[in-house]
């Protein structure tokens, strides 16, 4: 079953594309010349705030073909040019399908899970700025595409789902730093995965539509929005569409709680939703090109959103190897950089 179900979470992060990515949204113009290193945006890579404040954080995923077992690469995006970030000591090897947050309390990068060498993760690996550290602890075991985000007022990261072992689990962990924490075996129903999760502006975490297995076919999308107080509670539906799967949130200290793109399994969309507290309202529509599976942060220091990849194709493994920045004006679309991919 753990194999079936991998392919099917592969297919998940792939099927549901955009047409004619690049046709609507901001001037998609190639830089000319030579261009700056730059990472490969493969499978399930993400974006986090940056430990030393210098920008975004991105934690690579495997690109397709990279062989099983190279370690995980690190990238900062200072808002001109890519660079490498280096590690002192033990680096953890490239994954994909990991959950991840950003701990703003210890100012940690935590990733959970994922597929490592053909086998799933149940490591918490912790990155600080200058070097990662491991922990395998007795927890939730073995993980893809969970979804995972920090909890400002628990002080906790809070992980929901994913595949564990072949079968979608339902259940809620929270990690502190040190330990796991089993807080409910059910939660939103159906199980799903990969939800998005952030921690919502004045109403705790929320967690927004994602996929529920259905035989081996294509899983049918979810669109419903939960929040999480103890316990979770549904809430909305996802905006206009009733189905929302990789699509990607994170709180803005001015506009509030944020959900971007995604896919209603037609079609993506580039459009930025604003969370009421009870509902989704458009924010503005288009504001970046139709994208779903991409990464996505805020950057405190420069006052940016920044959006990176995403699938180009329904069925292909190919992805976008962009980068696109919206300073936050709804009525200015975000603008494609210069250095920040191809």
């Amino acid at each position: 079953m753990r194999g079936s179900v991998l392919v099917v979470v592969a297919s998940v992060l792939l099927a549901a594309g955009c047409s004619s990515p690049e046709q609507s949204g901001p001037p998609t113009e190639e830089p000319s010349g030579q261009r700056d290193p730059a990472p490969v945006l493969g499978a399930s890579h993400k974006l986090f705030p940056d430990p030393v404040g210098e920008g975004v954080l991105l934690v690579t995923g495997p690109p397709e073909g990279q062989p099983s077992g190279d370690p995980l690469e690190l990238w900062r995006w200072d808002g001109t040019a890519w660079s490498t970030v280096a590690a002192a000591g033990e680096v953890p090897p490239a994954r994909s399908f990991f959950a991840g947050s950003y701990d703003a309390g210890r100012e940690v990068v935590v990733l959970y899970g994922g597929d490592v060498a053909d086998e799933e993760s149940a490591t918490v690996w912790e990155w600080d700025g200058r070097s990662w550290t491991s922990q395998e602890t007795t927890g939730p075991g073995p993980r893809l595409a969970a979804g995972m985000t920090y909890d400002a007022d628990e002080g906790v990261s809070l992980l929901y789902g994913g595949d564990a072992s072949g079968e979608i689990s339902g259940a809620t962990w929270s990690w502190d730093g040190t330990r796991w924490q089993l807080l409910a075996r059910r939660g939103p129903t159906p199980p799903r995965w990969p939800a998005a999760m952030v921690d919502g502006r004045d109403g705790g975490p929320l967690l927004v539509g994602g996929h529920q297995v259905a035989d081996e076919d294509l899983p049918p999308a979810l669109g419903d929005t939960w929040t999480w107080d103890d316990g979770w509670t549904v809430v909305s539906s996802a905006g206009d569409s009733e189905l929302l799967v990789n699509a990607e949130a994170i709180d803005h200290p001015e506009l509030g709680t944020l959900l971007v793109g995604g896919s209603d399994l037609e079609r993506a969309n580039g459009d930025v939703l604003r969370w009421t507290g009870t509902a989704w309202e458009m924010l503005a529509e288009d504001v970046f090109p139709e994208r779903q599976a991409f990464g996505l942060a805020y950057d405190a220091g420069r006052d940016v959103v920044v959006l990176t990849g995403g699938v180009v194709e329904p069925g292909s493994t190919e992805r976008h190897q962009d980068l696109w920045e919206w300073s936050g004006d709804p009525a200015e679309p975000a603008v494609r950089v210069v250095g920040g991919g191809s």
